[in-house]
Order: structure tokens, then C-alpha cells, then sequence
């Protein structure tokens, strides 16, 4: 990979105004050679883009030059790629060579370096930055860009330093707890700051996942990771990565799980993803904890508000839209409800529909997922029999099944919401 400082020379050949014809003729071509010399001490230029620190051309590379014509039109021109005969000083300088069409010499010119982040209207192309594969190789022969733009040199195609313009993050993964690496599993990582996207996939190899990136200034940059099983998230706020630097950094991630994954205990966010009680201190940017998986029979199961609802409630309220329907924070792909008599039963640990069950499993972990008990006391359900409408009686860790036919009278109210 080509380094940081370049030096241009112009071989231009001359045209004759007194051999006019009056058949059209083709624009004239003038080949010009360009030579760079490379330097790794410049300025603020340090970054280097191999792990040994050298940065030097290779077999193959090329080198866009834009420019304007004559006829004020921006024209591309990609060198012919470089071979062992052109690069001298052990990579460090090489001999580009262009052609270009007629070109107005009283306007800038544009070095963009690798050619290929250059797009057909030279322009950079930053949209190659959307898909890497997160390996240095790669990142290093095909995204590291470096541009320059200077007016021309008495004729002469100017001598320039090439600046970069990406900031480099080499990332390692950890568990929300910093204790195991994981950044060997991942296949595939999304990077966002709000305005740009990066989606890294990879085979799961050992890291670290190297990612370039646009430069950031206090930027929320949000990070989700998969190993193929599980998901990972993380939220960073506050982040600057400025242009020729690298950054090795060290993520701890909070593994992230569908409803369908989950297991008894997880925290369910608003975001609609289910996360270990452990990590209710590590959620996501933005996601609040709203509930927990009290119930899972195979990819289905019951999830429970984490408290109730703040005032009491005739049975016909609890079961409206302005009752249990209405519970705040809403989850996303959710449906908050009055739970039914089957559906306590369920979250009680008792799937069988009997009048006594108990409710002290339940509460461990609630509190466990940062949620509020259940109180002692009558919680209506949604069941309506033939001897009225069924509340659940609290006592002591037992819970009793009872009947009441009078639907005015105000009991708690826990919503629930079924997946």
C-alpha cells in the first residue's frame, strides 16, 4: 500500500498549430509519467497500514489523477497498474504512468490513491465503505484512501503529499463483562455513527476486525455483532476518530436475543429483544428494560411488565385500552394485555389450571430483572366464568384463584405480553 508523500514529474509532448487540417480530428493524448517518492515521517502522517508499520506500493496498484480538459470537463485517469519494474527503494517510490486527453492546465488536479476510490466522475468513492470484510489486506490494497489536489506546476503535473482521509479502528470483542474474547466467532459486524453505515462480514477468524471508517466528531456510534447464534449490541456516545489514525480499541458487548431465544429471567427491552438480568445495567443506547420472560414453551412463551400498573382498576378498565393495553414503555413487535387466569398460571410455574400456585419463583425474578414484586393482594385477569370474573388473591407466596361478579370492584392490574 502506497504511504504518504508524493512527488510528481510531467513528460508532455508538443503540438505543431501550423499543421492545421480541416478533417475533425481526435483530441490529442499527452503521456505523462508520474514518479512518487514515499516518506513514513511526515507530518502527522503516521499511521501505518501493514501490523509491521511499513507501507509501501505493490505489484498491481494503481493510482487515479482527476483533472479538467479543455473543454471543462472532469476526466478520470487510472494509471496502468504497477510492476516490480516500477517500484524502486524497497517500495518506496514507483513510476505511475498516465494518459491524458487534452488537459486545461490552469485547473487543480485531483491525486486519489488506491484508483479504485475513485468513481467514473471523480469523485471519492465512499460508498465502498459500506461493505468490508474486516481484514487489514484488504482494508490496506482497496479502502485506505489518500487524495491530494494541487494546480499544475509550470506545466508539469504538480508534486503533492498525499493526505489521508479515513480513520482506521482495529476492534476487539468482549463479553458484557470483559471476561472472554469473542472476537474469534463473529461474522458479521454493522458500525454506524447516524449518518454512514458499515457492515462487515468475515469468517470467524482471530481478530482483530479492522474497519475504515469516515472521520467522526463526538458521534453516537451504535455496533451490532453476530456470531451466527447470538447478537450483540453496543452503544458509544461521545466518539471522535479523526483522518491518518488508527485506533485500537476493546468493545464489551451485550448479547442480544429474539423473544423465540430467550429463556426464563431475560430482560426484554423496548427494543423487543430479550437480554440476561445481568446486563440490565448494559442495555443499549435508548432501550429501557420494560419486562421479563416469565414464561417459554419451545420459540413462544410470556413476558411480564416489571411493574404494575400505578393505580387500580375495575375489571372493565383492566381489560380496555386505557388498562393493561396501555402499559408504558411499549416494546417494539409487542402487545401489552390483561394476562388471562391460564396465562398467571403459566407465569406462576404452574401450567396446570389449579387454584393454588405459587408466586415467590416469579417474584426472584422480577427483582432479579430490576422489576417490582408482586404484591400481596387480588390482581385481576382477563377469564370470565359462569361464577364471574376470576382475580388471582396473593398471599404469602401462594396464590388463589377466586371469583368476583362484581366487575366495579378495583383490584392491581400486571399486563403482560405473549410471543
Amino acid at each position: 500500500m502506497a504511504a504518504l508523500a508524493l512527488v510528481g514529474v510531467v513528460m508532455t509532448g508538443c503540438t505543431n498549430d501550423d499543421n492545421i487540417i480541416d478533417e475533425p480530428q481526435q483530441p490529442a493524448k499527452n503521456v505523462v509519467t508520474l514518479t512518487t517518492t514515499v516518506s513514513l515521517d511526515g507530518g502527522a502522517q503516521t499511521r501505518a497500514l501493514t501490523a509491521g508499520g511499513v507501507k509501501t506500493f505493490a505489484v498491481g496498484e494503481q493510482i487515479a489523477l482527476v483533472y479538467k480538459n479543455t473543454s471543462d470537463e472532469t476526466v478520470k485517469a487510472v494509471s496502468t497498474a504497477l510492476t516490480a519494474s516500477d517500484i524502486a527503494s524497497g517500495g518506496k517510490s514507483a513510476t505511475f504512468t498516465f494518459e491524458l486527453a487534452d488537459p486545461d492546465r490552469t485547473k487543480n488536479v485531483t491525486y486519489i490513491y488506491p484508483a479504485v476510490m475513485a468513481k467514473a466522475d471523480g469523485t471519492v468513492n465512499y460508498d465502498a465503505l459500506a461493505t468490508q470484510n474486516g481484514t487489514l489486506a484488504t482494508l490496506s490494497s482497496t479502502l485506505d484512501l489518500a487524495t491530494y489536489s494541487a494546480a499544475w506546476n509550470a506545466g508539469s503535473l504538480p508534486a503533492a503529499t498525499l493526505e489521508n482521509q479515513l480513520a482506521i479502528l482495529a476492534l476487539t470483542l468482549k463479553n458484557s463483562t470483559g471476561s472472554s474474547d469473542i472476537t474469534s466467532t463473529i461474522t458479521g459486524l454493522t458500525l454506524s455513527d447516524g449518518t454512514r453505515t458499515y457492515n462487515v462480514n468475515r469468517s470467524a477468524v482471530a481478530g482483530p476486525i479492522y474497519v475504515a471508517i469516515y472521520p467522526t466528531a463526538d458521534a453516537t456510534i451504535t455496533v451490532t455483532a453476530t456470531d451466527g447464534t447470538k447478537n450483540y449490541t453496543k452503544t458509544l456516545t461521545g466518539k471522535t476518530y479523526t483522518a491518518s489514525n488508527g485506533y485500537p480499541v476493546s468493545w464489551r458487548m451485550t448479547a442480544a436475543y429474539t423473544l423465540a431465544e430467550s429463556t426464563v429471567g431475560m430482560i426484554v427491552g423496548t427494543d423487543g429483544k430479550a437480554y440476561a438480568a445481568a446486563d440490565k445495567d448494559n442495555l443499549p443506547s435508548g432501550v429501557t428494560a420494560a419486562g421479563m420472560v416469565a414464561y417459554k414453551n419451545g420459540s413462544n412463551g410470556l413476558v411480564i411488565a416489571l411493574a404494575d400498573e400505578a393505580n387500580t382498576m375495575n375489571w372493565s378498565t383492566a381489560t380496555g385500552a386505557s388498562g393493561a393495553a396501555a402499559h408504558t414503555p411499549v416494546v417494539t413487535g409487542g402487545t401489552w394485555k390483561l394476562p388471562s387466569k391460564a396465562e398467571w398460571n403459566q407465569m406462576f410455574g404452574d401450567d396446570a389450571d389449579t387454584d393454588i400456585a405459587n408466586y415467590f419463583n416469579l417474584n426472584f425474578y422480577i427483582s432479579t430483572a430490576g422489576g417490582t414484586d408482586l404484591q400481596d393482594g387480588y390482581y385481576w385477569s382477563s377469564t370470565e366464568t359462569e361464577d364471574g370474573f376470576a382475580f388471582v388473591e396473593l398471599d404469602l407466596g401462594s396464590a388463589y384463584w377466586r371469583n368476583d361478579d362484581d366487575p366495579d370492584d378495583d383490584y392491581r392490574v400486571r399486563a403482560c405480553l405473549a410471543f
